[in-house]
């Protein structure tokens, strides 16, 4: 009689533990590590408007009447290569400063007044494309949350040497 009880405790408790096990198993495949970056590097390019002017006003020459200075695009590359330089790859970051991403949102600040910050930001992964997002957010004014944008884009995520990087971006404002 006691072996039967005690065989049913030790089967009960061998399916809890699989059953637990089983619920980590699948809160882990359900995670997606790719998307996760992914987020990361939009929230960090889209609120980079008022770092951005500040290194773009440090790397103005001296004496410079704003708005006509010739920006030091090695600067700004530096200090978003220290910003975003582990979350996107070099041919990422190149493409980015090609397309004057973080200046075109600096620009949409400079136009509301305010620093900017997103809001809303949702990612969807894109059918048939792998580890690719569509993603969008709202701009808004920090001092007030006033919408200042709506963007929408792509990102496209690869694994580089064990780390999930940004390998495209593109932005619509």
């Amino acid at each position: 009689m006691k072996s039967e009880s005690f065989r049913k405790q030790a089967l009960s408790l061998v399916l809890f533990f699989a059953a637990v096990a089983a619920v980590f198993a699948l809160t882990r495949l359900r995670s997606d590590p790719a998307k996760k970056q992914a987020e990361f590097v939009v929230q960090q390019l889209l609120s980079c408007s008022s770092a951005v002017e500040q290194a773009v006003d440090a790397a103005a020459p001296a004496g410079s009447e704003p708005g006509l200075a010739a920006v030091d695009t090695d600067g700004l590359y530096a200090f978003l290569q220290a910003q975003l330089g582990d979350a996107m790859t070099a041919d990422c970051l190149n493409k980015v400063m090609a397309n004057r991403l973080p200046t075109r949102i600096t620009a949409l600040a400079g136009q509301s007044g305010d620093k900017l910050v997103p809001a809303d930001l949702t990612l969807k992964k894109r059918a048939g494309a792998e580890n690719c997002y569509d993603f969008s957010a709202a701009l808004l004014t920090a001092t007030d949350s006033t919408a200042a944008a709506q963007v929408s884009g792509t990102i496209t995520m690869v694994k580089e040497e064990g780390r999930w990087k940004a390998a495209a971006i593109t932005l619509n404002l």
